[in-house]
């Protein structure tokens, strides 16, 4: 999703974010805890954390787009995941340029595979499947789905899921956002699965439909970088289902219960949610009736 050129690479990103936020059988996950490695204790202290290479911390990330990181390097500090990362290599008593970052795709951050990375920080949905292969972190967000209209259709004063009953509503085929939106509305909606948000968000910028269901934060990317002429309108109602995003490490990893121990620090003492404040913009978003 970026710009001109970048428009293409940030939809293109936006689009990806379907496959990050899913388990492998499209079906909504409801974690409200994380996995921990069960390579035995390790210790936090500064010095002491067996990473791939000592004294650094790596990290492995995809194609950066906003919210998640600001401009095409990721260790620019800037955007939600970026600040976070380094929020969190603070705390396990790395320096900034002691953080080095490792392009990876989201293929190898997920597969039973050794790691290039120490941990990964790519919108990653906290699954019971993909707790078989790799270790997650404690949560550090718990997403929402947005629903996302033209800006001055005649959705956009919408205020409860009723009011779109009857619409052509896009949505990301066999992900959370098809399956949240159908226990939402039923038959009372015409759902349109489209392989990725990105282009779903281009149906409706071509009045192919009405609105489009996607994880409210990128929602908010989108509508406000990507798609002008667009906005949130409010979030679906979530059925009881929890999906949360975590860092990804090796299954078994030693740093993951020091890096679970850093993110739970951050959102006691309040970074996390400064950070949600500051990067992703959700907060205002009310849910629909």
């Amino acid at each position: 999703m970026r710009l001109a050129t970048r428009a293409l690479t940030g939809a293109a990103a936006l689009l990806l974010l379907a496959a990050c936020s899913t388990g492998g059988d499209g079906s909504p996950t409801d974690t409200t805890t994380s996995g921990s490695s069960d390579g035995g204790a390790a210790s936090c202290e500064p010095g002491a954390l067996e990473t791939l290479t000592d004294g650094t911390l790596t990290v492995g990330t995809s194609v950066p787009y906003e919210p998640w990181y600001v401009g095409e390097d990721p260790s620019s500090g800037e955007g939600f995941e970026s600040a976070l990362v380094y929020a969190v290599a603070e705390e396990l008593g790395y320096a900034a340029e002691d953080v080095v970052w490792e392009q990876v795709t989201f293929e190898q951050i997920v597969a039973p595979a050794a790691k290039p990375f120490d941990l990964a920080a790519y919108q990653t949905s906290i699954t019971p499947e993909r707790e078989q292969a790799v270790d997650f972190s404690s949560p550090y967000l718990t997403t929402r789905q947005g629903v996302v209209v033209q800006g001055e259709g005649e959705l956009a004063g919408a205020t409860t899921i009723a009011e779109l009953e009857g619409a052509r509503v896009g949505v990301t085929a066999s992900q959370t956002s098809l399956s949240i939106a159908e226990a939402a509305w039923g038959d009372a909606v015409e759902l349109v699965p489209y392989d990725d948000a990105g282009l779903a968000m281009q149906a409706l910028s071509n009045d192919q439909v009405q609105a489009v269901v996607m994880d409210v934060d990128q929602a908010v990317a989108a509508s406000t970088i990507y798609f002008p002429g667009t906005a949130v309108i409010g979030t679906l109602p979530d059925g009881g289902v929890v999906e949360q995003l975590g860092f990804v490490l090796d299954l078994d990893s030693p740093l993951t219960d020091c890096v679970s121990a850093a993110v739970d620090a951050l959102e006691e003492n309040g970074t996390l949610a400064d950070l949600r404040t500051e990067w992703l913009g959700s907060d205002d978003i009310p849910e629909l009736g």
